[in-house]
């Protein structure tokens, strides 16, 4: 963090009165000015500002709890309201405002013990039942929102955005069609609230209306272009430079402020393949680079590209050890360890993203996954929401809120997703696959059928469908064909995948796969750190976030630290090979099991029993 000197300082305090005071998003980015310059009491002000000209500013508002959650500091209105209760308990006023500076600070579980005291004892004070609606609904709890939310309908029924928070919950209470009268009566009151538009967009595209789904959606996008990621605001959690840089944004998009020929020639190997030739410029420019983090991103993902995943964690750690304020790094060493069954490190991983950048859609989608797996569905179902709010065509996102959907048999819901799908996917193997599975489920045998040689038209070699064609013979007790279709499926991808979620990797043309089954034992630390992440309350989980990359550099340092002349000779194990006994390093059998540990391993015994097992693994549901 710089020292500021005093008259820096003072120049700086001189900002705020330039600043238009009637424009949210400039007191905003002040605030984000002041946060980075480490003036953080001062940014405080400049975020509250802004809420007090547009309470809706959602922007601000995560900016303000970001600070609080990074810096530690306790909003002075907690302490002061606080020492208000302590000295007077029975003080309406004092409990409610005490009860919204808790969550305002993103300190939800204070705020609704403190606001369910205040109800209970007073169950007719609206505004107390609107804000601890609004907490629970942050928490997840949605049926206890909507029991508060209703309680205070009708003192607060003329405002908008009661309409829009009642009708999100109904939304994600499954109750769709509530949902959109909400939504349609909140546009009535304030026909230029996008927030109202874009929930609409969602829940019209949900019940099959996806004319008015997509006139929706450009309403929403006019009347607030962030939502097409053109944000002039400033985001504190987006930053990806020092503090005090003045940079933002999708950390996608930012490039070198100073490219070397090198490394642009490697970016131009890579993207057509050459992999090798993509290393080597990008090794070259690790010489001339500034952003050397950037470069080891780069070498990271062609690593990653040819799957060698141990190459790939080092090139990101690397990065990492230069700029641990960079979110794709982490991003990417979530996805490797989420792809060797590490859900912890992965976890830490993409809640390091998500601190950094709370917007970035593919962040939001591994996130997404990795609750599911491990039991935290409604958790999952609503981060999948959260992530197609902020990009409604995200391809990944939108495939596994499907794959949720075929899971909990909502076959009308499924329905819809594979329509809105086709508007931006067109014709897809994977889109053909899944709504064969689809009419597999619902035993319409003919369709299913249909679509899978529809699939295959596409994909002569897309598996999954293979797969299904052979479950759909053995229902129909075509026991020969039903093997035939296994064995060639098997032949293609040993595992069947059609209910996998799929992760981002950054790479539209690289499709990474993990289970959709719940891991078998569930570390109940990690259920707590994640519940914490997702809801941003990082000061409870900064230890686990902080370790994971320090023990990952060390790790590397360890490694890497002897010199040629000091390293220890090779642990050597005896081999036999073609009748005749050796030596080799014993690191060369574990390198070579990890390895293994990603490829298929080829099957034993006859095709009967081969393909019998085969259909003891496919779990696609009847």
């Amino acid at each position: 963090m710089p020292q500021l000197s005093d008259s820096e300082r003072e120049v700086l305090a001189g900002f705020a009165s330039r600043v238009d005071q009637n424009d949210p998003g400039a007191l905003n980015n002040l605030g984000v000015l002041y946060y980075r310059k480490g003036m953080h009491r001062e940014a405080m002000e400049q975020f509250k500002n802004a809420l007090k000209v547009d309470s809706r500013f959602n922007l601000a508002l995560e900016n303000l709890q970001y600070l609080f959650s990074e810096t530690g500091i306790e909003d002075p209105a907690v302490k002061k309201w606080r020492e208000v209760v302590e000295s007077d308990p029975d003080n309406d006023e004092a409990l409610l405002r005490l009860g919204v500076s808790y969550k305002n600070m993103g300190r939800l579980d204070e705020s609704v013990r403190v606001l369910k005291n205040l109800v209970n004892r007073n169950p007719d004070h609206y505004m107390a039942r609107i804000h601890l609606g609004s907490a629970l609904k942050s928490l997840g709890l949605n049926q206890e929102a909507l029991d508060n939310y209703l309680g205070a309908a009708e003192n607060v029924n003329k405002s908008a955005v009661f309409h829009t928070e009642l009708g999100e919950i109904y939304y994600n209470l499954g109750r769709t069609e509530e949902a959109i009268g909400e939504l349609r009566s909140a546009i009535k009151l304030d026909p230029e609230y996008w927030r109202a538009h874009f929930l609409l967009s969602f829940a019209n595209g949900d019940v099959g209306n996806f004319q008015d789904a997509l006139e929706e959606s450009r309403i929403a996008s006019k009347l607030n272009p962030s939502f097409q990621n053109s944000e002039a605001n400033l985001a504190l959690a987006e930053n990806r430079g020092q503090p005090g840089d003045s940079g933002g944004g999708n950390f996608k998009s930012g490039m070198p402020t100073h490219e070397s020929t090198s490394f642009t020639l490697g970016l131009a190997y890579r993207e057509r393949g050459y992999y090798r030739e993509g290393l080597k410029e990008l090794e070259k420019s690790l010489q001339d680079m500034e952003e050397k983090d950037r470069v080891h991103l780069e070498i990271g993902k062609i690593h990653m590209l040819e799957g060698n995943q141990r190459e790939a964690a080092k090139s990101f750690l690397k990065a990492l050890q230069i700029n641990p304020e960079s979110p794709e790094p982490y991003l990417l060493c979530g996805v490797i360890y989420h792809l060797r069954g590490n859900y912890r490190k992965a976890a830490i991983c993409y809640l390091q993203s998500f601190r950094l950048s709370s917007a970035d859609a593919d962040t939001i989608n591994n996130l997404g996954v990795i609750l599911y797996q491990i039991g935290l569905v409604e958790d999952a179902e609503r981060m999948f929401k959260k992530g197609l709010n902020l990009r409604l065509y995200h391809r990944e996102l939108n495939f596994n809120f499907l794959i949720c959907n075929l899971l909990k048999e909502e076959y009308m819901m499924v329905e819809n997703l594979i329509q809105r799908l086709e508007a931006f996917v067109g014709k897809s193997a994977t889109l053909y696959e899944k709504r064969a599975i689809l009419h597999y489920r619902m035993n319409r045998l003919t369709p299913a059928l249909f679509d899978i040689e529809s699939a295959l038209s596409v994909d002569q070699n897309h598996s999954d469908a293979i797969y299904l064609k052979g479950l759909i013979h053995l229902r129909e007790e075509n026991f020969k064909d039903a093997i035939q279709s296994i064995l060639a499926a098997a032949e293609i991808n040993r595992e069947y995948t059609g209910l996998n979620f799929s992760l981002s990797t950054l790479d539209e043309n690289e499709q990474m796969k993990v289970d959709s089954n719940a891991v078998q034992t569930v570390d109940e630390d990690l259920v707590e750190i994640l519940r914490a992440g997702v809801q941003r309350r990082f000061d409870r989980i900064r230890e686990p976030l902080v370790s994971i990359v320090s023990e990952g550099i060390r790790e590397l340092e360890e490694a890497e630290a002897p010199g040629e002349g000091d390293r220890k000779p090779p642990e050597m194990e005896k081999v036999e090979v073609g009748g005749k006994t050796g030596k080799k390093p014993v690191s060369e059998r574990q390198d070579r099991e990890k390895n293994d540990y990603y490829e298929a391993v080829p099957g034993s015994g006859n095709d009967d029993n081969e393909a019998e097992t085969l259909f003891e693994d496919l779990d696609i549901g009847d």
